[in-house]
């Protein structure tokens, strides 16, 4: 049949998955390419980057190159002239040298020198001319020539910078033919300088020349000549340095730290002629804006061919799952109930349609099949309804059979609740009776032993009873606010008698705590809590007390010294009918039916409180229950007990309404014996009657609740005081097990069957209220 779970909108399940899987599948396949173009690109447009930095640092050498190749053919052509030839003495010379100073401004100063290296003609632009001179250095510091040990080498020398941080270097060009000799020519390097400022690369990088020692000789930027920086450190110097002379030039270090310390693409180029470096150099983010140009192109056409992917896989998907969501649809109807739309014969389907529609392939053959199944099922289903009507109909006459049954129950209990205690209510007070008036030892004796026969009848009954008015769930709790202590007095006055017969001491603490529950439920528990206890405890005794249990509980405890039980059978002796041997409990007469601790539990449950057991064997056992604090504290009733002075019964005068003869006459036959004045009557107009025919009022109404088709015993109560004009102490006697509603604190209560002994002593309670 259709159900709740069933009934759900379709879902595109199937095509979200397929799309997934096709889009994921081709956007990945689509990345995978892209990531690979675009590695590959990287690596292209760095190696075009390298080799355009490359292409920029052999055109800046070669500038640089020609410049200084224009000042050695200047020197070499100074050579040709005929040095010591006739003619051409020192004065010519001399002229010759001032020309080109004239035509090079870079040079600074020329020396001519012979084979031995002596200098025999000095020219400068800073200083005067001299024959034979002593030879300035590069550096500005005149040394004497003479001390020269041998010529220099041919080429260029170590630059040095002067005073005031200007770089030179010294250049040396031998003297061809005869006389031998060479020309040393300083050379201001201030002017190659300039040629690198010359030198705007197109994206602005920059152009540098590092010399022999790796210091800077040559910066666009004066700035950076005055820190006479030493650039060995640098990257592109040591890999240039590291490559063999004879190796391709330029040499590349990318991504490295430049002159300004900032990460740099640089490239050096080595000068002909010389051990110079040519330094090209593109701060990193300017050098890698082609390759990052390049890297967002692919990216965006990836960007572009992936939005494509996912559209063609959307499509696709939802072309492949159509056909599987129109079978769903068809599972759906079905599984909904709807077999009405089940595919049977007609094309009105989405079933029938695929089939129809299908060009023979797997889902067509899946749909005729299905087809096929659902008419199938659609006539199982049609079947089962019918037997599920039938079978409906059978479950509902069993549970009216069942509710009649249960209701005919609950009718025989409450029957049984009231109308059996009445009898054996009559029959114990008639056996206490009996007792009192019979003083023969032997009658006497059978008078007792009668009478013990009828409480252990009186307790059996009232177990049966208490079991089967549980299971039928006609037991309703009334709690309110009661105090423990007033409970525990009537404990100890109820089950005093039944510790002293075996020799045991039965110990109840004073406490003022006060509960919330149901008064006469409770009291079942506890009593029936220590009655078990004293059943099953040989010596000793039985301790009933109450003890607060965090802030909002109290426990009642009943400890004894008996037998005790043993861990496994903890659980077990809270069962119907179950009753363990021990020495306290065997031969005794009263063992009972094993019903006592299972009404503790289930009344217990009914209330909501919680009941445990500590026990070791042969040292005793320890129940508590525990239950919630009162609301507020009730005002406590006074204490009274004991047996019934003989002498306040004399002359009392007691009246006594019961509509059960034998109830009411074995009653006043009992207060009579005990020298009261009884007065009787049936029903509450009966005992207004009977009432308003003394001249005095009663001094004790004792009275039934139930007093036939007229008003009860609680209306009789108000009734006869209000004829009175005067108070006058109740003692409601009834068969019901709850506390009847309307029912004051200033009434006394007792439950049927009641005994003689336990009447009496009521009586008594309420004629001493009464002084």
């Amino acid at each position: 049949m259709p159900t709740a779970s069933t009934e759900r909108a379709p879902r595109s399940g199937l095509a979200r998955r397929y799309f997934r899987q096709l889009a994921g599948l081709s956007v990945g396949l689509l990345l995978a390419a892209g990531l690979i173009e675009a590695s590959f690109g990287y690596a292209e447009a760095r190696a075009s980057m390298a080799r355009v930095q490359g292409l920029q640092a052999q055109a800046a050498g070669a500038e640089i190159a020609q410049y200084l190749s224009g000042i050695e053919r200047s020197l070499q052509a100074l050579q040709k002239l005929p040095w010591g030839q006739p003619g051409f003495e020192d004065a010519q010379r001399r002229e010759e040298l001032h020309r080109l100073l004239a035509l090079n401004p870079s040079i600074v100063e020329i020396t001519d020198t012979d084979a031995a290296g002596q200098a025999a003609l000095l020219v400068s632009r800073v200083a005067l001319d001299q024959l034979a001179p002593t030879h300035t250095s590069a550096s500005g510091s005149a040394t004497n020539t003479a001390a020269s040990t041998a010529p220099p080498a041919p080429g260029y020398g170590e630059a040095r910078f002067d005073t005031n941080g200007v770089p030179h270097v010294q250049l040396v060009v031998a003297r061809e033919g005869q006389p031998a000799g060479q020309t040393w020519a300083r050379v201001n390097l201030r002017f190659l300088a300039d040629v690198v400022s010359g030198l705007r690369l197109p994206d602005g990088g920059d152009v540098y020349v590092v010399d022999s020692r790796d210091q800077l000789i040559a910066h666009a930027d004066p700035t950076q000549l005055l820190r006479q920086q030493q650039l060995a450190s640098l990257a592109v110097v040591q890999a240039a340095r590291r490559a063999p002379a004879q190796a391709q030039m330029p040499v590349q270090a990318a991504d490295a730290p430049g002159l300004a310390g900032a990460a740099a693409v640089s490239t050096a180029a080595r000068l002909p002629a010389t051990d110079w470096l040519v330094v090209v150099e593109h701060p990193r983010a300017q050098a890698m804006q082609p390759v990052i140009a390049t890297l967002r192109r692919t990216l965006g056409l990836l960007a572009l061919a992936a939005l494509g992917a996912m559209l063609i896989s959307a499509a696709f998907s939802r072309r492949m799952a159509a056909p599987i969501a129109r079978l769903r649809q068809a599972t759906a109807a079905i599984a909904a109930g709807q077999w009405a739309q089940a595919p049977a014969s007609g094309p009105e389907h989405p079933i029938a349609r695929l089939a129809s529609q299908g060009q023979g392939d797997e889902i067509a053959d899946l749909a005729a099949d299905f087809n096929t199944m659902s008419a199938r099922l659609r006539q199982s289903y049609a079947e089962l309804e019918q037997k599920v009507v039938e079978r409906t109909a059978e479950l509902a006459r069993q549970r009216e059979e069942a509710e009649r049954a249960n209701a005919a129950k609950t009718r025989f209990l409450a029957a049984a609740s009231h109308d059996l205690r009445q009898p054996m209510h009559a029959i114990g007070l008639m056996v206490g009776l009996l007792r009192e008036r019979t003083a023969d030892p032997a009658q006497r004796a059978l008078a007792d032993r009668t009478h013990a026969a009828v409480q252990a009848m009186e307790t059996l009954f009232g177990s049966l009873l208490d079991v089967s008015k549980l299971d039928a769930g006609a037991v309703v709790p009334q709690p309110v606010d009661l105090a423990l202590g007033d409970l525990l007095a009537r404990i100890e006055h109820a089950y005093h008698p039944l510790a002293a017969a075996k020799g045991l001491q039965l110990r109840l603490r004073p406490t003022r705590l006060a509960a919330h529950s149901d008064p006469a439920l409770l009291e079942r528990i506890v009593g029936n809590l220590v009655s078990n206890a004293i059943r099953y405890t040989p010596r000793g005794g039985v301790l009933v007390a109450a003890r607060r249990r965090g802030t909002g509980a109290v426990q009642l405890l009943v400890v004894d010294t008996g037998v005790g039980i043993a861990p496994e059978q903890c659980d077990l002796v809270f069962e119907e009918f179950v009753r363990l041997g021990g020495p306290g409990a065997a031969g005794s007469a009263d063992e009972g039916l094993g019903l006592g601790l299972s009404i503790v539990r289930r009344t217990a449950a009914l209330l909501g409180h919680r009941v445990g057991l500590q026990s070791r064997p042969g040292r005793g056992s320890c129940f508590t229950v525990t239950l919630p604090l009162a609301h507020r504290a009730p005002p406590a009733t006074p204490a009274t007990g004991g047996q019934a002075p003989p002498a306040r019964l004399q002359g009392a005068f007691v009246l006594v309404v019961d509509d059960d003869a034998r109830n009411r006459e074995a009653t006043a036959a009992l207060l009579a014996q005990h020298g009261c004045l009884v007065a009787q009557a049936h029903s509450t107009a009966a005992a207004l009657a009977e009432a308003e025919r003394h001249l005095r009022s009663p001094d004790l109404l004792v009275t039934d609740l139930r007093l036939g088709p007229g008003p009860d015993g609680l209306a009789l109560v108000r009734a006869l005081r209000q004829q009175a004009q005067t108070w006058i102490p109740c003692l409601l006697v009834t068969a019901e097990t709850r506390v009847p509603a309307g029912l004051d604190g200033d009434v006394a209560l007792l439950q049927k069957p009641v005994t003689a002994d336990h009447l009496l002593q009521a009586v008594a309670r309420q004629l001493v209220a009464v002084d």
